[in-house]
């Protein structure tokens, strides 16, 4: 699940193009480390806390625990809106991105029967469990890291050590202009693999395996998108490196594909392009019903959304709302007639990720608050890694919403105040937790639950 959040082949297709185009050009891996090393850190803090918190409300639990329960619930409405704004994106996505691959075979079918398909399908799998999600999402990352292997190794093979160019990662260059796109789409390519702790009431040892699971997808993750962009920069050449991208636009990667394996090749990586959506909005959506049963189960959304299949391990309701929620957006989509993509899509996306990487700091301060109290048990390098982790995805987070316009793709004036909803609804939520404070006690009492706390010597 957080693996396919990631999304591997739709971050590379879909972010790098503007990373390069408009960021920092063949500069554009020393982003990719930067986001990693402080995503290394911030997972430190993260492990520690994940091993003695445990709570399916992942994020909004640890804000609670670091920062208090108002902040705690201002974090949480906060969460439902991002994630639940990322799932609509993506499953518009789905349909329109459909869509261009049947027109292209001949056969075209409307984007919103493909957008149905992949709600449906989203759906009943997300229902079921979520053992029969993985099994489909296990195949469609090995399949789409596949390809891009294999283009790794074709340029790498054609072009030898001129593949890896060291003048990527000259230290003049590290702060050059355009640094900060290149860190916004970097830090984009890895939202979702925070999602780990929302599985702890699913996964068998979750005192182990979440931790576990965030520190491997951090440095798969990381390793691999430092190394596929080194070598894209090396596949094209010592000319003007922003001018092709900004050339080739968002078909760049598949264009180099196409160049160093054959067409054949880059159609096969523009299906799995749909395919790599798939799994993404499987895992948003999957990661959006457990925060709608979190908040319900502690009476912060309507109680009848906690219902829990102790059996399949699914929050039932939850995933029913996600699925009727997604509906209903596509269809108020779909009533505009408007092209989804240049309209909505890169919105809803943007606010997703904008409000994922907000989580993300916000945990992050969290964790080091957490840590600091405990930090004779945590040790030095526990507290320093968590402290710089909070600075640099502090710098993320404003980097992201002096750039939102950029990420969205859209410049309508109203696109950059979208932000300014997070605002809006941390205040709200924070309010209606002091609310609840005074006029209902033991509800307040029993806000950010925690399941387990796990004794960790």
């Amino acid at each position: 699940m957080v693996l396919a959040a990631a999304a591997p082949l739709a971050s590379m297709i879909g972010n790098l193009p503007i990373a390069i185009s408009r960021g920092t050009g063949a500069n554009v891996p020393v982003a990719f480390l930067i986001a990693g090393l402080i995503l290394v850190a911030f997972t430190t803090g993260y492990a520690f806390i994940g091993r003695r918190v445990v709570s399916t409300g992942a994020f909004y639990t640890y804000v609670a625990e670091g920062l208090g329960k108002p902040l705690g619930v201002g974090t949480a409405f906060c969460a439902i809106i991002s994630y639940g704004a990322f799932a609509f994106g993506l499953a518009a996505a789905c349909g329109y991105f459909d869509e261009q691959v049947s027109i292209a075979v001949g056969y075209k079918v409307d984007w919103t029967i493909c957008a149905a398909v992949s709600v449906l399908l989203t759906g009943v799998l997300n229902y079921r469990s979520m053992d029969a999600s993985t099994k489909l999402l296990a195949v469609i990352i090995v399949v789409e890291t596949a390809v891009l292997v294999v283009f790794d190794t074709s340029v790498v093979v054609a072009k030898g050590w001129a593949a890896f160019p060291l003048s990527s990662f000259a230290p003049s260059q590290w702060l050059a202009p355009g640094i900060g796109v290149s860190l916004m789409t970097a830090f984009t390519c890895f939202v979702g693999f925070e999602s780990g702790a929302l599985y702890s009431k699913e996964a068998a040892d979750p005192v182990r395996s979440i931790p576990l699971a965030s520190y491997v997808s951090v440095i798969l993750i990381g390793s691999f998108y430092l190394l596929t962009a080194w070598i894209t920069v090396g596949a094209m050449g010592s000319g003007d490196v922003k001018a092709q991208a900004l050339a080739h636009g968002g078909t760049l990667v598949l264009d180099l594909i196409k160049q160093y394996d054959g067409e054949v090749a880059s159609d096969i990586a523009g299906v799995l392009l749909c395919t790599s959506m798939l799994a993404t909005y499987i895992a948003i959506h999957a990661a959006a019903s457990r925060y709608v049963f979190a908040l319900a189960r502690e009476g912060l959304l309507p109680r009848m959304l906690a219902k829990f299949d102790e059996v399949r391990n699914v929050p039932v309701a939850a995933t029913l709302c996600m699925s009727l929620a997604t509906v209903v957006c596509l269809i108020g989509i779909a009533s505009t007639r408007n092209d989804p993509y240049a309209a909505i899509i890169p919105v809803l996306i943007g606010m997703g990720t904008l409000g994922i990487i907000a989580l993300q700091a916000a945990a992050a301060i969290a964790i080091v608050f957490y840590v600091f109290k405990r930090r004779k048990e945590a040790g030095p390098v526990v507290l320093v890694a968590s402290v710089l982790a909070a600075i640099g995805l502090s710098v993320a987070l404003t980097t992201v919403c002096i750039n939102f316009t950029l990420l969205s793709t859209v410049n309508t004036p109203f696109v950059a105040w979208l932000p300014a909803l997070y605002l809006v609804t941390l205040a709200v939520g924070i309010g209606f937790s002091v609310w609840l404070r005074k006029a209902r006690p033991a509800q307040y009492a029993q806000l950010a639950l925690v399941e387990v706390r796990a004794s960790v010597g």
